[in-house]
Order: structure tokens, then sequence, then C-alpha cells
């Protein structure tokens, strides 16, 4: 099997033409899973009366749910319920107007939110409980102490398991193809049904998630370094 790179480059410019795609997959799902995970890990933490007990169930139901299952109902959902909700809103909107990527930045934040918040409730439970005990004895509230003591603390600890959710976001977001939304592997392998070079096709868009997964662990590592030194400092 000879190795065309020139079908290879050209991929590989398909590939990154469709990166902004794949970037909005990857942070869009992050900001929103590192936000409402961080809320379902302190309601269970701190054990809030009836919501942390339902968040617990359903975090633990919907991490059961493949991800490309979870994406084919809410297609589903989508294709056969917008325009019934569009009408009942009164919106002038059909479903040929708007962009299925919302449905996969939908699907890959539901799985953010879940695995963030696995990751977070960890660091969480890491915290020593004196801490809480301390903010408690100079008259802060339980907010307060969580603001103040508990997540400056929590935070670099949650690094290194939040590095790994946003790898696992990069490479989920290829599975959003599965729905029609052209990403970086589905756009590194369109000159394939043309040249008939996938293998070239599917080497191009690796080494597009290769180099994307660089970067990121790359900037995550600084990012530890600066909270490690955060840490330190605060106990000095």
């Amino acid at each position: 099997m000879n190795f065309n790179f020139a079908n290879f480059k050209e991929s590989l410019i398909y590939g990154l033409a469709y990166f902004p795609n794949t970037l909005k997959l990857v942070f869009i799902p992050l900001v929103i899973g590192l936000t409402f995970g961080t809320v379902i890990a302190l309601v269970r933490v701190y054990k809030v009366p009836v919501i942390g007990w339902f968040m617990a169930v359903f975090v633990t139901v919907y991490q059961g749910i493949p991800i490309v299952v979870a994406l084919m109902i809410y297609n589903l959902i989508f294709m056969l319920k917008f325009n019934d909700l569009a009408a009942f809103l009164h919106l002038k909107k059909s479903i040929s107007d708007m962009n299925n990527i919302w449905v996969g930045i939908f699907a890959l934040s539901m799985t953010a939110v879940c695995s963030i918040s696995e990751a977070v409730r960890g660091a969480l439970i890491s915290i020593d409980k004196g801490q809480n005990e301390a903010g408690y004895s100079v008259g802060l509230t339980t907010i307060q102490t969580v603001q103040r003591i508990i997540i400056p603390q929590m935070i670099p600890v949650a690094i290194p398991m939040l590095i790994n959710n946003v790898v696992g976001l990069i490479k989920a977001s290829s599975v959003v193809m599965a729905i029609g939304i052209v990403e970086i592997v589905a756009g590194a392998t369109i000159p394939s049904s043309r040249t008939y070079s996938f293998f070239e096709g599917y080497v191009a868009a690796a080494v597009i998630y290769w180099v994307f997964t660089v970067v990121v662990e790359s900037l995550a590592q600084r990012l530890k370094q600066y909270t490690g030194k955060f840490r330190r400092n605060l106990y000095d």
C-alpha cells in the first residue's frame, strides 16, 4: 500500500477547514460541563435534600448510556419535534433553518456535565472536612466557605481529572459525524470520496487530533504548575 502525500495534504487542508466546528463541539460543552458539573458536585457533596439524591441517580443512569445512542435519540427528537415546538412558541423557524451542530453540542454537554461532576466531586471529597469547620469557626457561611476556602484548594486537585475530560471530549466530538455534522474526521475524508484515499484521510484526521490534544495538554500542564504554586502559597 503506497501512501500518497498529495492526497494526505489535501485531506489535511479539508480537515483543518472544519476545525472550528470541532472547537465548538469541545469548548462549549466544556464550559457547560464545568458550570453545571460543579453545581451538581457541590449539591451531592453537601447532601442537599432531595436534589442531591436526584442528581446522584441522574449521573449514575446517564453515564450508562453510550454517547452515540444519546446522540441518535436527541437527533430524532430534534427532527420530529422541533417544528411543533417552534409553532407552539410562535417562532418563525423550521428545522431546515437550524444547524444540527447544536444537537451534537447538547449531547456532548450532557456527557461533559456528568463526567466533570464526578471529577469535581472527587476533588471536593479529597479536601479535609476540617477546612469547612475552620470556615464556620470564623463566622463564614457555607457558601462563603466553599467560595473562599474549598474551591481554591479543590482546583489543583481537579485539574488532572479535568484534563482527561477535555481529551475525552476532543475524541468524542468525532462521533457527531453519525448525524451528518462535518467536523475534522468528516472533513478530512471529503477528498477521499473522490480519490478513494481513505487511509490518507483518516491519517490526516489523526494528525490534527494529535496536535490538538498535545496543545491542550501543554496548556493544561502550565495551568497545573500555576495552580500548584497558588496552592503552596495558600498554605504558606
